[in-house]
């Protein structure tokens, strides 16, 4: 498999910390950019994920580090099987869950930490879609954008699941090996992208932009977003995202806000 990556993680611009955290196959991304093509068999698993630590809980950053650490532990083994995968990251991702809920109850933590997860995950020639909370994953093929994930929140927008934060997490895991072709793009956001963009501007940029992941997080901050951002995009194949091309005109034909 080959995949073109376009990453970045960003503080933004008006919260002081960033508990977004950004792994593209153990390298772990905070405050920074990532630019590749990258080669893999599936053997350790090759995996894309963002965790978002919670907004306004403490210690947001501490939970996204500790999953995203835990799951490049547990990629590293070279004993995973395609055929109990499922099982085994969700037991991952609950036995993680359980550590930080424990740690924040020894430190008497006023609202518990946690994160939101999402990506997939590559094993010798299958893929999954790993989902908590509402950060979020889409498919981008034939200038169209599909959302994947599912927003676990209630009607007041407050997280229903996570990892941590005091919950019993759940995992949502589903195999799309048959789902994914040859110059597909997979998006992979936390919310401080997904609050502010509609899905036109996401086609857009990714069908017209060299770097989609860096261009929607720098539009995101230029246009509203009061959260940390990160984004991934990756090309299935490899091979260039688009072609630069002048930015939508401000005639009404995208309605960016949601």
């Amino acid at each position: 498999m080959i995949l073109n990556v376009n990453a970045i993680c960003s503080r933004g611009t008006v919260r002081e910390n960033n508990e977004d955290l950004v792994t593209l196959g153990g390298i772990m991304l905070r405050d920074g950019k990532f630019s590749e093509e990258v080669e893999f068999t599936g053997a350790p698993a090759y995996y894309l994920l963002i965790a978002d630590g919670m907004g306004g809980h403490e210690k947001g950053e501490q939970a996204s580090f500790m999953t995203l650490e835990h799951l490049r532990d547990c990629f590293s083994m070279g004993d995973l099987e395609a055929e109990t995968f499922a099982d085994d990251i969700t037991r991952s991702v609950q036995y993680i869950s359980y550590k930080i809920n424990a740690i924040a109850r020894y430190e008497k933590h006023e609202h518990p930490m946690g994160c939101t997860l999402t990506g997939v995950v590559w094993l010798g020639n299958r893929a999954w879609l790993v989902n908590a909370g509402d950060s979020r994953t889409y498919l981008f093929r034939d200038g169209i954008v599909e959302q994947l994930t599912m927003d676990e929140e209630n009607e007041d927008g407050l997280l229903t699941n996570c990892v941590g934060g005091g919950s019993d997490t759940t995992l949502a895991v589903t195999e799309i090996t048959g789902k994914l072709q040859e110059g597909d793009t997979i998006l992979i956001c936390s919310d401080g992208l997904a609050d502010v963009v509609n899905d036109d501007y996401l086609e857009y940029f990714l069908m017209n932009s060299l770097s989609p992941a860096e261009e929607l997080a720098e539009w995101a901050m230029e246009n509203g977003s009061t959260d940390n951002v990160s984004v991934i995009a990756a090309r299935v194949g490899g091979g260039e995202f688009g072609d630069p091309a002048e930015g939508p005109d401000d005639d009404g034909r995208f309605d960016a806000w949601v």
